[in-house]
């Protein structure tokens, strides 16, 4: 059957396969029309529509379609071997022709082969890779939550001590005040003791005066003088600092605005209680004064 090939283009011919022989006008261009039919011109076409160029290199192939055109290689090496089966000495050339074109077509199975390897070794470690960040990930996010657990457990304590600074600057309010009233009390019945001279008797005056002292030992003003001037602002500057470092957590923001809201309490609690034990330390000064005054 004819042929294009003849000793004199045979050896070029073989040639060009690794550079433009995997087209179906490249091997019917060629080949002896004796041999069609045997299945190569349906392989060049899947290889082709699967990203294979004319050279025959995968190196373009997409990863997806790696193992479709090694499947196809191999149908073409399968193609190739049986049209070469079919030649006889009339087609002597397209027999070499034949068996140089497996050649080929086994050196880019090796190539598909190798590629599709390393793609496999090179997505086994993008996988691992990508449990590994999993991990790290899964890692952080517990620490987070961790983290975020104890903040939310300092921003409870906190809560819970303002609320118990603003229950105690209440409580202590309200001993001043009732010790206030009782002062005022002994200044008015002072007062109604002075003799004709405006004097009071010093027995008398002693006796007021121990009334002051149990007045100051009964609402334990000594004490809630101290915590006043030292222990409760160094208590409040503390919670007020701690608060500072809640302010932007989104997160926390219930629990901030609850701790907030105690913190505020406590600084009006503080703020009352000052107010109070200034007014009880005038009536108490005026009540020293009187006890100077004694006949």
């Amino acid at each position: 059957m004819s042929t294009t090939l003849n000793d004199k283009n045979i050896s070029s011919v073989i040639k060009d396969i690794p550079k433009k022989g995997f087209t179906v006008k490249f091997w019917q261009d060629h080949r002896s029309a004796f041999v069609q039919g045997s299945g190569v011109a349906k392989c060049l076409k899947a290889l082709k529509d699967r990203g294979v160029p004319p050279s025959g290199d995968p190196s373009g192939v997409p990863p997806k379609e790696m193992e479709h055109v090694i499947d196809w290689f191999y149908k073409l090496d399968s193609a190739l071997a049986k049209a070469k089966k079919k030649c006889g000495k009339p087609q002597s050339h397209t027999e070499k022709f034949c068996a140089a074109f497996i050649k080929v077509v086994l050196k880019r199975l090796e190539e598909a082969q190798r590629l599709l390897k390393n793609a496999s070794k090179a997505e086994a470690a993008q996988e691992k890779q990508r449990q590994d960040t999993d991990k790290e990930l899964q890692k952080f996010k517990k620490q987070q939550e961790k983290q975020q657990e104890l903040v939310l457990d300092e921003l409870a304590d906190l809560d819970k001590r303002a609320k118990n600074m603003a229950k105690a600057c209440e409580e202590m309010t309200k001993d001043i005040k009732l010790a206030t009233a009782d002062v005022n009390k002994l200044i008015k019945g002072l007062e109604t003791q002075r003799n004709g001279d405006g004097k009071i008797a010093p027995d008398l005056g002693k006796r007021f005066e121990n009334g002051l002292t149990a007045i100051q030992k009964k609402y334990k003003l000594p004490l809630h003088g101290q915590n006043l001037k030292s222990s409760l602002p160094k208590v409040l500057k503390e919670l007020t600092s701690l608060f500072q470092q809640y302010l932007k957590l989104d997160y926390a923001k219930r629990e901030r605005i609850s701790a907030g809201a105690s913190l505020k309490e406590a600084q009006d609690g503080l703020k009352a209680a000052n107010a109070s034990f200034k007014i009880y330390a005038e009536s108490h000064k005026k009540l020293a004064l009187a006890f100077k005054e004694t006949a």
